[in-house]
């Protein structure tokens, strides 16, 4: 109807045909200036799209992720679940260059996704019917959920990370995933990694290359080496 009245040709869900034009010349006002007095800026626009139902199909979401040089996917599943920020780190993504190696950055997201396809599986097979390297995969991408991606904002201390410290923090976690772990059964693998991870939740806690900082390292690095295969 409102396209009638506009006298134009209506698009994917009735939205104009022209939308993604629209969309790309709010975004690609952003960039570097250089301003009236010779100096230089830049201009960063942060976009919030609020699809109906969290349907990320929707036309003006996908006009949007076109053209943004990064997304972050706000999760329902992990806001109910109380994992803050309820940002999926397996359908986000950034075109950008971050601060940390981008191998690590990518073997990291690897586990993530194959966890996250574990987690799926056993829903209908149960823990019992999962082989026990996979269920270990698990829980180590649920480690590095609660460990690494997880932040308290009301924490002075692990509401916001130094690039130095996200490195480092980030070569331990790494460590953690690649190490060949054993255990006697199931029990003791959970009960292992509960521990870790509230031990690095600590970690994250305490004040960078301070002496209580020095100190959950060296006991976290002890905690692995004592289960190794």
């Amino acid at each position: 109807e409102m396209s009638g009245r506009l006298e134009e040709i209506p698009g994917e869900e009735a939205f104009p045909a022209y939308l993604e034009t629209v969309v790309a010349s709010f975004y690609e006002r952003a960039g570097r200036v250089r301003l009236r007095d010779g100096g230089t800026g830049s201009v960063t626009i942060g976009g919030a799209v609020s699809p109906a139902g969290g349907n990320f199909d929707e036309p003006v979401t996908q006009a949007t992720i076109k053209v943004v040089g990064a997304f972050h996917g706000l999760s329902r599943a992990r806001s109910d679940a109380r994992r803050y920020p309820a940002i999926d780190p397996l359908d986000s993504w950034s075109k950008y260059t971050g601060v940390c190696d981008p191998k690590a950055v990518a073997k990291i997201r690897a586990v993530l996704r194959r966890g996250n396809e574990i987690a799926q599986m056993m829903k209908v097979v149960g823990e019992e019917g999962t082989a026990m390297e996979d269920f270990v995969l698990y829980l180590k991408s649920e480690f590095v959920d609660a460990a690494y991606l997880q932040q308290d904002s009301f924490h002075e201390t692990d509401a916001a990370c130094p690039a130095e410290r996200q490195r480092h923090v980030l070569a331990d976690i790494e460590r953690i995933v690649d190490a060949k772990m054993k255990f006697a059964d199931r029990d003791a693998a959970r009960s292992f990694f509960h521990k870790l991870t509230q031990l690095i939740r600590d970690w994250n806690y305490s004040k960078w290359d301070s002496p209580e900082f020095k100190e959950l390292e060296k006991r976290g690095r002890a905690a692995v080496q004592s289960v190794l295969a």
